[in-house]
């Protein structure tokens, strides 16, 4: 496809601009012919200098598994075989669910070598997604026209829960620098189980030195107990119709099945068991507590595959269900939300029914919905409406507390901190 740009046309107008000039004086006659000619000569010089489409290849490169609600870095390598320069813009072709904020990229490519270009993208929904083709349109030497090609590289992706989190969290507790991330730092103080050696600080307990390792490195060293964990902590993840609904980009469940994925790896770092549940009318998934080495083989594919459902949640049903599963007093992080006494009273009788043998937290969503001016009737009941609602949440809140259930009430930006710094809280 050929295309004209604005230079060209600019410089058209203008030739057309003096031809009519010429008719009213013909003494223009001659300059405006050669301006004629030579803007087409210089097209066509342009055309020339254009690479053709099997001059230029062109391969896309990513993860296979992408990150949800994430931006996730797509790489376009692009490798000039001709003896020309070539100037191109590029846009991929990625699935319309997807989301950029820049998809357009510019790259300047020498003869005979490679460049990369690269842009980021947003997934909105989890799943096996195809890429299909790439957009290049390729500029002339005096940018008057150009040719655009598509080259069809089709790949697959999978998109999984937020992985690059999970990557980041790993990696900055291996350095013990999660507090960078807005994580608790890891606190030390344990009295039985033997964590680790390390140098002496001023302060620290003149009991815990450790005298061979002190001989042996010809400096004080100090002994290190952790914490002595063991104990159960599950999270209960509701899929039904108030978790389908959206709350930004992704829905309230999808920011959920996220913070899950992080508080799995927080609770392997701290030696304690994990597990999971999703529900609505029924069970969905269940992995009972266990760590181990297949920890995230058992976690990572549950939480892939499930997705919220417009349905009825059975609280009961899910009640019962953790009666028979659950035999040692466990921490529960049920991902659900209150709407008012009504609609959630099965969900506030299972939370106080899960306290008598659990520890309890609810993660319930911020609502964000902005409010009406109230310059008419239906805008002035619709704002009534929307107090309401907040006060009676408050209410609802209030009464889960004395019943021993914690609520954090978290938005899509800091879930993931506010439920793993609850874990290492407790």
């Amino acid at each position: 496809m050929i295309l004209p740009q604005k230079r060209l046309l600019a410089l058209f107008g203008f030739a057309s601009a003096g031809a009519l000039f010429a008719i009213f004086a013909p003494v223009m006659m001659l300059p405006t012919l050669l301006l004629d000619c030579a803007l087409f000569f210089a097209v066509l010089y342009d055309f020339f200098s254009i690479l053709r489409k099997n001059e230029l290849h062109v391969e896309r490169m990513h993860e296979k598994y992408l990150s949800l609600g994430a931006e996730n870095r797509i790489q376009l390598l692009l490798q000039n075989v001709s003896r020309k320069n070539a100037s191109a813009e590029l846009r991929d072709g990625y699935p319309d669910i997807f989301s950029s904020p820049d998809d357009t990229m510019a790259c300047a490519i020498p003869p005979l070598s490679e460049q990369t270009a690269e842009y980021r993208i947003v997934p909105s929904k989890k799943g096996e997604f195809s890429f299909e083709f790439v957009d290049v349109r390729l500029q002339g030497l005096f940018r008057l026209i150009a040719r655009q090609y598509r080259y069809r590289t089709e790949s697959t992706a999978m998109v999984f829960p937020n992985i690059i989190e999970l990557k980041k969290y790993l990696r900055m507790t291996a350095v013990h620098r999660i507090e960078q991330l807005g994580y608790r730092k890891r606190e030390f103080g344990g009295e039985s189980e033997f964590d680790f050696l390390r140098e002496y600080i001023p302060g620290d307990d003149y009991k815990r030195i450790h005298w061979k390792a002190t001989a042996k490195r010809r400096f004080p060293v100090t002994i290190i107990y952790d914490r002595e964990y063991n104990r159960n902590v599950v999270a209960l993840l509701d899929c039904g119709r108030m978790m389908s609904t959206r709350y930004g980009l992704l829905t309230k469940f999808d920011y959920a099945v996220n913070a899950v994925l992080v508080l799995a790896a927080a609770a392997r770092n701290r030696k304690d068991l994990f597990g999971i549940a999703v529900f609505s009318n029924t069970v969905k998934e269940f992995v009972a507590p266990r760590r181990g080495t297949s920890f995230f083989t058992g976690i990572l594919p549950p939480l892939a595959r499930a997705e919220a459902e417009y349905c009825h949640t059975d609280y009961q049903q899910m009640y019962s269900f953790l009666q028979k599963r659950l035999r040692k007093n466990s921490i529960l992080f049920v991902f659900s939300e209150l709407y008012n006494r009504t609609i959630s009273a099965q969900l506030a009788a299972m939370l106080s029914n899960l306290t008598k043998h659990h520890a309890v937290r609810l993660v319930s969503f911020e609502e964000k919905e902005e409010e009406v001016e109230g310059k008419n009737a239906e805008e002035i009941a619709r704002l009534i409406l929307q107090k309401e609602l907040a006060v009676e949440k408050e209410l609802m809140i209030r009464d889960l507390e004395r019943k021993g259930v914690q609520t954090l009430q978290v938005n899509r930006d800091d879930i993931t901190r506010k439920v793993v710094n609850a874990y290492l809280s407790s």
